[in-house]
């Protein structure tokens, strides 16, 4: 139950979730693509702008809820059935006297059962021995508990927006090559803060911003529609309705005149 091994799969952890979302939008993506915008007459440019956002946001809902109930499923269902974590985070397993008999023991975090929640955690502490001087760290916004996935969505990366805390993390990690991190930029726009959660990430597929181009020319030319034809609704003045009275009942006098002899 060495945290540095539980880091190294929170990273690995957080490194899966992130190639995970990218196929999962790529995927949508075609399948929004190979949908065909089929209108009985060329719309209006504001209903086709209406129209779009509306396609759009329905596929941004429909992305992210789609992952995120394939995730929520995944958690319960682990959960539920009570798996035994891979680095035994969550029971440890022991072997009564007649090598028969296993019992399982609950691990708690902070006074948190593992058995009663999948989301009990510690503040994550990487302890290191040189020459008999054990030393501790406490990673700022890392935690360790029940499961890997579990304690990562409720951690941040606060950690490496600070330069100083990386240096002083990758000092208390064993690494088979050195390993050159730079902080991320805390005066850079984002919607995400350096508390963010990792599951407030995820929440929003880790996207920084949507930006969907709607171009209503090339529906427009896509269309080519061979004629263009248009209505204009409009009220006859007072003024015009006399004169056109008056001109209908000068020109009936005019035909009786002649039609009628004296």
């Amino acid at each position: 139950n060495d945290p540095r091994i539980v880091v190294s799969y929170a990273f690995q952890a957080l490194g899966a979730f992130c190639e995970l979302i990218e196929s999962t939008i790529n995927n949508s993506l075609i399948q929004f693509n190979s949908t065909q915008y089929i209108t009985a007459s060329v719309a209006s440019s504001d209903l086709f702008q209406s129209q779009a956002q509306s396609f759009i946001d329905q596929f941004k809902l429909s992305t992210t809820n789609n992952f995120l109930l394939s995730l929520n499923m995944i958690r319960k269902t682990t959960q539920g059935n009570a798996f035994l974590s891979g680095q035994l985070t969550n029971y440890q397993l022991m072997v009564l006297d007649d090598k028969q008999t296993v019992l399982t023991i609950s691990m708690a975090y902070s006074g948190c059962s593992c058995h009663l929640s999948s989301t009990c955690v510690n503040q994550l502490s990487i302890y290191k021995n040189d020459s008999g001087n054990v030393t501790s760290f406490d990673v700022p916004g890392f935690y360790i508990g029940c499961y890997v996935i579990e304690t990562l969505l409720q951690s941040t990366l606060q950690c490496f927006y600070d330069q100083t805390c990386i240096d002083e993390l990758l000092l208390y990690l064993t690494t088979a090559s050195p390993i050159n991190v730079t902080a991320l930029d805390p005066s850079l726009s984002s919607q995400y803060s350096e508390d963010s959660t990792i599951e407030y990430l995820l929440n929003s597929l880790m996207i920084e911003e949507w930006n969907p181009i709607q171009i209503y020319d090339r529906y427009y030319d896509e269309c080519q529609p061979i004629e263009c034809t248009y209505t204009i609704k409009t009220r006859n003045s007072v003024i015009y309705i006399i004169t056109t009275m008056f001109g209908i009942i000068g020109g009936l006098i005019t035909v009786l005149k002649l039609v009628v002899p004296r």
